[in-house]
């Protein structure tokens, strides 16, 4: 059980992230030599990257992040993980990169002539994962550049170059993608380009989590896991493709968000709740407070249509999502109490609430409903 002094908290389940991870990979069993590399980007999903790193970095090949402000973090709770940066890299901070023995991704020429400075300097060697840009309109050097990236390369003892990467456009959505095929080809013949110039990248990768469950076509060196490690399906589309190819498959969530019941109160028919007087209750209500808000990441878009659960049974939230406030009509709960645990995102006896079912009520996708969890909210270990 949590502190009794938490008031809003979340839960992980180390062994359900440890199942996942192990499930993911055995996916890969067909080109047992193709690398797991999971992106912890965005405080993990929300989930929390101080907390789950070192567990992930004893599962997976690769850790990859967005920044170094993470890659700083990782490495001082799992020292000895291979970490790849995706994300825009300040070229000032370059030099951070090196000494902290990072690879990290590049699209953009003078940033790879300051980091071949940065590692002049140090005299250190810096592993790097060119992107090419085939059709997802984000960073990514387009293939007319890349004789000019090559050529750094060959000019450099310091640069080596380690990988070569893309990102699909669709593949979330429509997991038999015609288009990620066509991207795949572009990336295939950009490889084929780096390689007639002398170089042989050993991680090529572009296939994401909807990718490695459904399209062991474009899986190449390296597949990057992002939400599906968290026991969180990429799309309803993927989940039940995913599940059809692969009916075995277990994933497990990770998080359970939680937060406690602040106060219980008796309203009439009448009363009006929350601000705008947005809701005015039909019957006499028990009315349930809770010390969470669209300050904690609980979006204010989950006014009047969201639910919480207070003892497995479902509790609607009335009126507007307030800053550090939620109120929910708690009539259909046997006996509430103050102080009692409510569960905003997860499993409540027989009942739960998905993060695909809170992401739909908020109008949004998973992704932005767990990254947008406030990272300064307690996370509470459940060792295996």
């Amino acid at each position: 059980m949590p502190p009794a002094t938490l008031r809003t908290w979340l839960e992980l389940d180390a062994s359900a992230l440890a199942s996942n991870l192990e499930a993911l990979r055995g996916l890969l069993r067909a080109t047992p030599s193709t690398r797991l590399c999971a992106v912890m980007k965005a405080n993990a999903y929300g989930h929390g990257l101080r907390e789950l790193a070192p567990l992930v970095a004893a599962h997976a090949d690769m850790i990859a992040l967005d920044s170094l402000d993470e890659a700083q973090l990782v490495r001082s709770v799992a020292p000895h993980s291979d970490i790849l940066l995706l994300g825009y890299t300040p070229r000032c901070r370059l030099p951070e990169v090196v000494a902290l023995g990072l690879e990290v991704t590049i699209y953009d020429l003078a940033s790879l002539a300051a980091l071949d400075a940065a590692a002049q300097q140090q005299s250190r060697q810096v592993r790097v994962h060119l992107k090419i840009e085939t059709g997802t309109g984000r960073q990514g050097l387009q293939t007319e550049q890349l004789s000019g990236f090559l050529a750094q390369f060959a000019a450099s003892d310091r640069l080596d170059l380690a990988g070569l990467s893309t990102h699909f456009a669709d593949l979330e959505e429509h997991p038999d993608s015609k288009f990620a095929s066509e991207q795949f080809q572009r990336l295939q013949a950009a490889l084929a380009e780096v390689r007639l110039a002398g170089f042989a990248p050993q991680a090529v990768h572009g296939a994401c989590s909807a990718a490695l469950l459904l399209r062991p076509d474009v899986h190449a060196s390296m597949v990057r896991v992002g939400i599906a490690q968290y026991g969180v399906w990429p799309s309803a589309a993927i989940e039940a493709a995913a599940r059809a190819k692969h009916p075995r498959l277990r994933l497990r969530p990770v998080l359970r968000w939680q937060t406690r019941i602040a106060q219980l109160k008796r309203c009439r028919a009448g009363t009006t709740v929350g601000y705008g007087r947005a809701c005015k209750l039909t019957r006499d209500t028990r009315v349930a407070v809770l010390p969470v808000g669209y300050a904690d990441g609980f979006d204010r878009s989950l006014s009047s249509r969201g639910q919480v659960l207070i003892d497995g049974q479902a509790c609607p939230i009335l009126g507007r999502v307030c800053m550090n406030m939620t109120m929910v009509d708690a009539s259909g709960v046997d006996q509430p109490e103050v102080e009692q645990a409510v569960v905003l995102l997860g499993r409540s006896g027989s009942a739960e609430i998905s993060a695909a079912t809170l992401a739909a009520w908020a109008d949004t996708i998973p992704y932005e409903l767990l990254a947008r969890i406030a990272p300064g909210l307690p996370r509470v270990m459940l060792e295996p």
